[in-house]
């Protein structure tokens, strides 16, 4: 588990990854990133975040032809 000081907010952590508020708390709800929810608000850290961005498929399949 990431230290204390690792942890960022959902707002924080939009801000630098360039997702939405939103989109990062459905990526914690559906536990695709690591967060902890110590009270109101969801907190994670900016590596989880950014590791799933790299992961992330963009686009749609090419197609066959």
């Amino acid at each position: 588990m990431p230290s204390k000081t690792d942890w960022i907010t959902v707002a924080a952590a939009a801000e630098k990854s360039g997702y939405s508020i939103r989109f990062i708390q459905r990526l914690l709800q559906d536990n695709k990133i690591e967060g902890w929810k110590p009270g109101h608000d969801w907190l994670t850290t900016l590596e989880a975040v950014m590791e799933y961005k790299r992961k992330a498929k963009r686009g749609r399949p090419k197609k066959k032809r």
